[in-house]
């Protein structure tokens, strides 16, 4: 005879967090919460050391009502890892972190209630791809409303910083909405309170989730308003609507990063290129935007200006959870080499110098910015920012930039799309040292190999665009240039039947 217990299917969960996100907390909770109901919980966990501060998960089975029971002779057998297909409950910090989970099966769309936050931590290959590294968020988040029974969704992150709380107490609201375990709100608030610690801060973020989810009537007074339209920038009324909001944070970003004057040339240029024939919305807005790029490129006077921010510094005493009253050191790690360094002086002499140092050679040191020594040595670096137009880093950016907008010019002469792939090109070359050589190299090679055989008509401009999008995304994939000599053999071999039949 069996146990009556043992016929209880256990409400199976699992959250999926980063390092330092309290999911270890949530875990507490969600075990105090199930007790005081009455249910029998048993969790486990696996910490994470990997990148992002580490991907963190835990197991939690809770078999309801058999909290009086567990005495019994043969009391409930639980599992302690999750199972594919068997889990009824994922709860995930981060929209990755979340995907993971999906991707491994624990989200059923028989089964699985999904809890997931939309806010990002940029993995180490999404940052250091020679491009826009980023993962779809959109996609990420469709398959998530695909796969799961019930999915929540929204940035909850997002919410954790307007209240001021742990993102864990968000997620604990969330929960508590989503009705997917047999527990009372007071309950919930309940634990919360028990653990004693940061109390008033974590019920906040409770209600916050909470009210994310929670179901809100409808009335002719309360039901949601179409927002209105966004008003023209009357700044940029002469160029089209869809680059507006590009072209205002390029225009805030350039004058902050040099002067106002230097804006008005970055709108000098967009307008230019606005008025030629074949320059459509999605032509300037992509134009404005990599413009902006290449006109702010992070040399040593930008590194010392942004490390000097006070909102950096809020940052860095939050994500150190640090009181008003504490102390906070920030000790920076530099190690720039020749081009950073040597950048910064006139160009003749800075290339005179640059073919006489090795390439290889470092200076490593140690700045601390919060002492008065190191923020005196980052301001001298930063005010050198009303001398960056006569350096050799900002000349040889300024001869590049007026090559690229050459071959966009020349190209959408003849084929806008093709144009617009050039534009994109500017992404490739990017960063300092071996990384901006890298680029630079792929760059010339594409020039080299396509532009200029399509423009003197060696090779068909029907592939024109098509050619470049495989050749910039080869070069973005594999920056050691492997794949892109591959590519552009692939582009040559599929070419020659069409330029043997023209000769």
């Amino acid at each position: 005879m069996t146990d009556a217990s043992d016929s209880l299917r256990p409400i199976k969960i699992l959250i999926a967090a980063l390092g330092g996100e309290g999911g270890g907390v949530l875990a507490s909770w969600l075990h105090t919460a199930a007790i005081a109901e009455g249910h029998l919980a048993h969790g486990t966990s696996i910490p994470g050391v990997a990148q992002r501060t580490g991907a963190t998960t835990y197991y939690i089975e809770i078999v309801p009502g058999a909290g009086g029971r567990h005495t019994s002779t043969r009391p409930p057998v639980l599992a302690l890892n999750a199972a594919p297909g068997e889990v009824d409950l994922v709860v995930a910090s981060e929209l990755l972190e979340g995907t993971r989970a999906l991707q491994a099966g624990f989200v059923t769309p028989d089964r699985t209630t999904f809890i997931l936050s939309t806010a990002r931590v940029y993995t180490v290959d999404e940052k250091s791809a020679m491009g826009d590294g980023r993962l779809e968020s959109q996609r990420m988040t469709a398959f998530a409303e695909k796969f799961a029974r019930r999915a929540f969704i929204a940035d909850l992150g997002a919410i954790a910083r307007d209240v001021a709380s742990p993102i864990s107490s968000v997620l604990l609201g969330a929960i508590a909405a989503s009705g997917a375990l047999p527990f009372s709100e007071a309950t919930f608030r309940r634990a919360i309170t028990a653990e004693g610690k940061a109390v008033e801060a974590n019920l906040r973020g409770f209600e916050g989730g909470l009210g994310a989810f929670r179901p809100r009537p409808t009335s002719a007074a309360s039901a949601p308003q179409a927002a209105p339209a966004p008003s023209a920038d009357p700044r940029f009324a002469d160029l089209p609507a869809a680059a507006h909001a590009v072209l205002a944070e390029g225009v805030a970003r350039l004058t902050d990063y040099q002067d106002a004057a230097y804006a008005e040339d970055f709108l000098a240029t967009v307008r230019r290129f606005a008025g030629m024939p074949g320059a459509d919305a999605v032509f300037v807005r992509e134009l404005a935007r990599h413009l902006a790029l290449r006109m702010s490129v992070e040399d040593v006077i930008r590194v010392a200006q942004l490390k000097l921010r006070e909102s950096r510094l809020d940052r860095v005493r939050g994500e150190a959870k640090a009181a008003a009253s504490d102390i906070v050191d920030v000790t920076e790690y530099l190690k720039p080499g020749p081009d950073e360094i040597l950048g910064l002086l006139p160009p003749r002499l800075g290339r005179a110098l640059l073919a006489r140092v090795p390439h290889t050679w470092s200076w490593a040191m140690t700045v601390r910015t919060t002492r008065l020594s190191g923020f005196i040595r980052l301001k001298g670096l930063a005010s050198l920012r009303r001398v960056r137009r006569r350096t050799l880093r900002f000349a040889e950016e300024a001869a590049w930039r007026r090559r690229w907008l050459g071959l966009v010019e020349e190209v959408l002469l003849v084929d806008p799309a093709a144009a617009l792939e050039v534009v994109q090109l500017a992404a490739l070359v990017r960063g300092y040292g071996d990384t901006y050589r890298r680029g630079l190299t792929n760059f010339d090679l594409i020039v080299a190999r396509l532009i200029a055989p399509m423009l003197a008509g060696r090779l068909p401009r029907s592939m024109f665009a098509v050619a470049l999008l495989q050749a910039r995304i080869a070069a973005t994939r594999d920056p050691e240039g492997a794949s892109l000599a591959a590519t552009l053999d692939a582009i040559e071999a599929a070419a020659a039947p069409a330029r043997a039949a023209a000769e």
